[in-house]
């Protein structure tokens, strides 16, 4: 679909329309849409939109050599609109999807999404012509970058290629490398991502420990087709390292049910490599605490507290050799439906020892 009033954008596609309904296998704790679970959807709606461009199916994009050509993700950026929380996507919903790609230089891809949960109207789209433009769309938003890759022997040496016929095809092209390429490179080299905004009212949440969090590779779980360590499981990952941060490394360590409250509102990550099956992650985590009165509530109406916000900057390497593998940014808010006195006494009691003036 495209709208006719709009003027064309000679280095993009047309945008692609998609939905789901989402079902309890893509639900996480507290019945709300799992970020990860949507990850990897919005991922496969955007190889589709590639194949679309390239005319082949998906299974079909290979080099000249005829390998299997696969989307590595190079960034992602997911942001959920004021009040369209993973809360709101719970069972049952519609979600909707209008995305459409940008190719650079024939061997990578800038995908912009736009997500609600009712049909997103050809009207939202006219003025997204760079993914500056998507925040003030007023809706859900999301970032991908990859580039066309083939495995060299292993997980550890992956090549980029461009896909076989691609220069006989009329692909748009932009002239300037995309942000997910730019950044990344930038972030690598300086270790320094730019902060989602906020961050400047926290308190940082001080581990007692300086034990390191392991993650062991999962093959059943962490590997897709084609034996490598997908970039959802990355998240999947860091929210572990969340997970024991919270609940090990803490004076006074918070409860399973505090952490599955916890809802992402905006997330930023670069990825850099990947890893063997036979290895594990070293997942550092630094957290800041942002308190309520520096926030607007944003789900009230709907029967929840937000007693605070968490910004985490989270960083995993591989640990046979200590290389970089993904940096991320995000913040959390902790979502507590008003039936769960429980969790809110202890977010309130965690407020109290952080700031006993407050």
């Amino acid at each position: 679909m495209s709208n006719p009033q709009a003027t064309p954008d000679p280095t993009t596609s047309e945008w692609n329309e998609f939905s789901f309904v989402v079902q309890m296998p893509h639900l996480a704790p507290g019945e709300k849409l799992s970020e990860v679970e949507f990850l990897k959807i919005i991922a496969a709606y955007q190889w589709e939109a590639i194949a679309r461009v390239l005319n082949r199916r998906p299974s079909k994009i290979v080099s000249d050599h005829n390998e299997r050509l696969y989307g590595s993700v190079l960034d992602t950026e997911l942001c959920f609109s004021q009040g369209y929380g993973l809360e709101r996507l719970g069972e049952d919903a519609v979600i909707h999807i209008r995305n459409r790609v940008r190719f650079f230089a024939k061997k990578f891809v800038e995908g912009f999404f736009l997500i609600d949960d009712k049909p997103i109207p050809d009207a939202c789209l006219a003025g997204v012509t760079s993914r500056d433009d998507l925040p003030g769309v007023g809706l859900s938003w999301a970032c991908m970058t990859n580039a066309f890759i083939a495995r060299a022997g292993g997980n550890i040496r992956l090549k980029v290629f461009k896909p076989a016929g691609v220069d006989e095809l009329d692909i748009p092209e932009l002239e300037q490398a995309p942000f997910g390429i730019t950044e990344q490179g930038r972030v690598q080299s300086s270790g320094r991502i730019d902060p989602l905004g906020g961050e400047e009212d926290c308190t940082p949440l001080v581990p007692i420990s300086a034990e390191p969090i392991i993650y062991p590779i999962v093959p059943e779980s962490d590997l897709n087709g084609a034996g490598l360590v997908y970039f959802a499981r990355y998240e999947a990952m860091m929210n572990y390292g969340e997970r024991l941060f919270l609940m090990d490394r803490l004076e006074r360590p918070t409860s399973m049910d505090l952490v599955s409250c916890l809802s992402t509102e905006h997330r930023r990550v670069f990825f850099f490599a990947n890893a063997s099956p036979s290895d594990d992650v070293i997942v550092h985590v630094d957290a800041r605490l942002m308190k309520r009165d520096h926030f607007e509530p944003q789900l009230v109406d709907r029967g929840y507290r937000t007693p605070f916000k968490l910004f985490f900057r989270i960083d995993l390497y591989r640990r046979s050799d200590n290389t970089l593998m993904a940096s991320s940014v995000v913040r959390k808010a902790l979502n507590v439906p008003g039936g769960h006195k429980a969790v809110i006494a202890e977010a309130e009691r965690l407020l109290r020892r952080l700031d006993p003036s407050g």
